[in-house]
């Protein structure tokens, strides 16, 4: 009995279908984020400043014309000690005088694998491959300060990255939304270089929904590639209702470059 436990087990890793993790392309870069600390108390208090700060990993909506991809990533503060901190009963931070506002100061990295797991065991259409979260800068860090008379306002995080496509896949198409955000921001501003393609779409729940319908009264045509058209839909109405939705830019690309010259990005947003 003891001898056809391991036969058996054999004899199912030649049955079952056999998946390994293919990966598409990886994505780093470096994050910074300021606000203003205002006290609006009488009385001089002393702010903490943490070592690390948050993003918490926020889902998108996505449809079945596009193949998810498995994310594997990570975001870092580093821990830098400006000269203006320091110790209060052990912890670290800066004395805030009646009535001013202090600005502080936060960076990091980030990084991400982009792969995908699916088996290449028939014919099919292979769709534009599609990231489908992004990282929310997390406020309940700072939510504390306001009980105690503690303003915190005028936030800016400055994102700059590079993608770089797996030496193993010839051609890459995807969909890609802004890696890191603020939540309810309430500007966004994005760099192109002299000689670079603009690649964003203002909007990345618009645009996966406008692929699906783009996808559906399309059939007939073979000639256009649809899926990477950037059409954005103006209607005021369906516009009013993507806003009360959680939404972010996207970037939407097609490229064969590989390691040699990676596609860099680099956007600023403020709330």
């Amino acid at each position: 009995m003891m001898k056809t436990v391991p036969l058996l087990l054999l004899f199912l890793l030649f049955i079952l279908p056999q998946t390994s993790a293919e990966i598409i392309c990886e994505i780093e870069g470096t994050w910074k984020l300021s606000f203003d600390i205002t006290n609006t108390n009488p009385y001089t208090v002393f702010i903490a400043v943490p070592d690390e700060i948050y993003f918490f990993n926020k889902p998108l909506g996505y449809s079945g014309d596009f193949l998810k991809l498995d994310i594997i990533g990570t975001v870092t503060t580093n821990k830098n000690i400006e000269d203006y901190y320091t110790t209060l009963n052990g912890e670290t931070g800066i004395w805030i005088p009646p009535y001013t506002t202090v600005r502080i100061y936060k960076d990091g990295n980030f990084s991400y694998n982009l792969s995908t797991s699916e088996t290449q065991a028939e014919f099919k259409v292979v769709p534009p491959a599609l990231m489908d979260t992004t990282e929310v800068f997390d406020e309940t860090q700072l939510k504390s300060l306001y009980k105690y008379g503690i303003v915190v306002n005028n936030y800016r995080l400055y994102v700059n990255g590079k993608i770089t496509k797996s030496p193993d896949t010839k051609t890459v198409s995807i969909i890609i939304p802004a890696p890191l955000v603020l939540k309810d921001y309430s500007s966004f501003y994005k760099f192109i270089g002299k000689y670079d393609v603009d690649i964003w779409t203002d909007s990345y729940r618009k645009y996966v929904d406008k692929h699906k319908t783009l996808k559906k009264y399309s059939k007939l045509n073979t000639f256009i590639d649809y899926t990477l058209v950037p059409n954005m839909d103006n209607d005021p109405i369906d516009m009013d209702i993507n806003l009360k939705l959680f939404d972010v830019p996207a970037m939407v690309f097609t490229t064969d470059n590989g390691e040699i010259k990676p596609l860099e990005f680099s956007y600023v947003m403020y709330k």
